[in-house]
């Protein structure tokens, strides 16, 4: 029956029976078993797969569709498996096969039909044990078609910005690090630490004061060690860059440091292997306490690099975009998934934009005041406060909103009120730990409308002048922290409420941004008692 299916097929002929000859050979070939000679075996599944490019796709999933929890025949399971995702999905969707039959599979599969086994829940553990080990090659989006090229191209424009503005740092006047007695100066080092963090060798300085120090905990203040940051990222294996690094001592390594480092992973095995690194000296303005956490790079240059990250950032969101909503095709599961947090992260990159935006026009003497407006901000903190909720729940952290007993209403426009309120928020919840509540109230007062955000546990104990260092992390794993840093969101948000003529006070439980009062205004100007 197979050899007669077989040479019907290979006669030129009408389409109808070119197809019915390629199910025909398909239904054969499933029912033979073991008992079919392997050299015709080998020959039909040889014919069976040159041919399937002339089967219109969906005669090719009917018969797939058909043969779904029917048949455990491997060359049959292995002529869909590694067709079109269309094609494959209800053979994939209903197979059943042993421990071996899913280690002889798997890997053979190619990446699209991996990941529809990933949707399913009821895969025996060597199969599930089996994926995870592709899960890094599968889910990353493929680079094909224009799209790709373009995104490739966006990440590629996004690196090199970033060694501009490494370049304009490192061209500003260098700040003066420690001498030792021979008058011998360390600017710079590399590094390696063992897989616990532990620094174990240096290249570039003298080794003996940095062998032993660790990036995996944060240094109480003023002790030898690392922030926040280095901590948390080491915590999530994740690359860092500019924490910050004390050395005890008055040699040639003593004194600040800032750090960058990478993870290493093991190639073969995907074992975390430890970090690498580099160091140097802290240029003038990244000091602890400085000014400016963009000190060191003049506002103009600032500000034409940040409006040349939006272009590729915009590219990569909308390509991001186009795959979440399938506008270029069928997409999996794995992959929306993938398109989503790209288009979240791009947000968040977005945000940082701004702000660092905004802070040049400050620094630059570039900022106009905004024009006179109302901005209600009882209705504004009810909206951030809601969006706010969606996200925090993931974490246990829980937003208490207390609105103001009587209208508030600033004067001041409602984009950069809503900018700070929001800002303050996320600052406060972005390090709250799970189970801890965030109290928002807002209430009027006779120095204006006091919108007060409470501070969390992590930032217990630390004053103001620790809170606005632009280095500050509280140690831990914060991955909705604020990104560059909680003191350079605190002092945005204070510089940007003294452009509004308030003013941010840090006290020892909460932050308070003080706004001017519409009303206070109103019964200053027809001679009324105000508000008490």
């Amino acid at each position: 029956m197979l050899a007669t299916a077989m040479a019907l097929g290979d006669r030129p002929g009408d389409d109808g029976a070119y197809i019915a000859s390629w199910r025909q050979m398909v239904d054969v070939l499933a029912q033979a078993g073991p008992e079919l000679r392997s050299s015709l075996r080998l020959a039909a599944v040889e014919q069976l797969v040159a041919a399937r490019g002339g089967v219109p796709a969906h005669e090719r999933r009917m018969t797939a569709a058909s043969l779904a929890g029917r048949t455990r025949d491997m060359d049959v399971v292995m002529l869909f498996a590694t067709d079109v995702p269309v094609v494959a999905a209800p053979l994939l969707a209903r197979l059943e096969l042993d421990n071996d039959g899913w280690r002889a599979a798997i890997p053979a599969l190619p990446p699209a039909s991996r990941n529809i086994l990933r949707n399913r829940r009821d895969l025996p553990g060597a199969a599930t044990e089996l994926l995870a080990r592709f899960a890094s090659g599968d889910l990353a989006l493929p680079a094909s078609d224009g799209a790709a090229e373009a995104a490739s191209s966006s990440v590629t424009q996004i690196r090199d910005l970033v060694d501009r503005i490494e370049a304009y740092r490192r061209r500003m006047p260098q700040g003066v690090p420690p001498e030792d007695e021979s008058g011998d100066l360390s600017t710079g080092f590399e590094f390696e630490t063992t897989t616990d963090g532990i620094i174990d060798w240096i290249d570039g300085a003298p080794r003996e004061a940095l062998v032993g120090l660790t990036i995996g905990d944060m240094a109480e203040i003023g002790c030898a060690g690392v922030d926040g940051q280095a901590a948390g990222a080491w915590r999530r294996r994740a690359p860092f860059r500019d924490a910050r690094l004390l050395v005890d001592g008055v040699g040639a390594t003593g004194g600040d440091w800032l750090i960058s480092g990478a993870p290493l992973f093991n190639p073969r095995d995907g074992r975390f292997c430890g970090y690498r690194g580099t160091a140097r000296r802290p240029e003038t303005g990244e000091r602890a306490g400085g000014a400016s956490a963009t000190a060191g790079i003049a506002p103009d240059s600032l500000r034409q690099l940040v409006h040349e990250l939006r272009t590729p950032l915009n590219a990569i969101q909308g390509f991001a975009q186009m795959i979440d909503q399938q506008l270029l095709g069928p997409v999996a599961f794995g992959y929306r998934q993938r398109a989503r947090a790209i288009v979240a992260d791009t947000d968040r990159l977005t945000t940082l934009v701004d702000d660092l935006d905004t802070n040049a026009r400050i620094d630059g003497g570039q900022m106009e005041a905004d024009e006179a407006g109302q901005a209600d901000v009882a209705a504004i903190a009810q909206t951030i406060v809601t969006e706010h909720r969606a996200v925090l729940s993931g974490r246990a952290v829980e937003l208490h909103f207390a609105d103001a007993a009587q209208p508030a209403v600033a004067r001041a426009a409602s984009k950069p009120v809503e900018r700070m309120l929001a800002r303050l928020i996320s600052a406060a919840s972005g390090v709250a730990t799970p189970g801890e509540t965030i109290d928002v109230a807002i209430a009027p007062s006779p120095r204006g409308i006091v919108f007060s955000v409470s501070r969390p546990i992590s930032l217990a104990g630390r004053d103001e002048r620790a809170l606005l260092d632009p280095a500050y992390g509280p140690e831990g794993d914060w991955p909705d922290a604020p990104l560059l840093g909680l003191g350079f969101t605190l002092r945005l948000v204070a510089r940007l409420a003294v452009q509004a003529g308030g003013s941010l006070k840090i006290r020892s439980e909460r932050f308070e941004l003080i706004l001017p009062d519409v009303a206070a205004t109103i019964d200053e100007k027809t001679g009324g008692p105000g508000r008490t």
